[in-house]
């Protein structure tokens, strides 16, 4: 119970810091722009290379147990755009590992994520419940780690608000 509290806790978080926008041939804010953006699939498979990445720079491979893949919609855009766009999360468990690592492993993913070009947002490493939030500075998915108070680490990744089929629907374009 504690376990799926914590991670619901860590998925609320990395959902609720996601809402940047993408460059500004997607961004859409940006003057002049069609308002494109990635479709819901490509950001649903977008999470996924940036959770592989990430535990890629492990020293041990976890198994991933899904704990959540879901979207919901932006109804309070951090970046000012309209509502109708949804943010896509995925988040895991690493299971398997060793947990008296678990300051090693989320040190291996905050220098993963320092060496490729992601901003920290928050760094709380030192703390009984480890956790880490990041944003992507190209794309900006947002990724976290934490530890739950058993010990045991989730990793998460969400994405910006995107249109589900990639493009707005002709109302919001007005």
């Amino acid at each position: 119970m504690i376990r799926k509290a914590a991670a619901l806790a860590c998925l609320l978080l990395v959902t609720a810091c996601g809402g940047g926008t993408t460059s500004s041939d997607t961004d859409a804010t940006a003057p002049g722009s069609d308002m494109r953006t990635m479709t819901e699939d490509e950001a649903a498979q977008r999470a996924e290379e940036h959770i592989r990445g990430a535990v890629e720079a492990l020293p041990v491979k976890p198994v991933l147990t899904l704990l959540r893949a879901d979207s919901a919609e932006c109804l309070d855009p951090t970046d000012g755009g309209p509502r109708g766009r949804y943010e896509v999360s995925r988040s895991y468990w690493l299971d398997d590992l060793p947990e008296e690592r678990n300051a090693e492993f989320v040190d291996a993913l905050y220098e993963y994520w320092t060496a490729n070009d992601y901003r920290v947002l928050t760094d709380k490493r030192d703390a009984a419940d480890r956790f880490v939030s990041v944003e992507h500075n190209e794309d900006a998915f947002r990724m976290s780690v934490k530890q739950s108070v058993e010990g045991d680490l989730s990793l998460g990744a969400s994405s910006p608000c995107v249109w589900p089929d990639g493009t707005p629907p002709d109302h919001a374009q007005q």
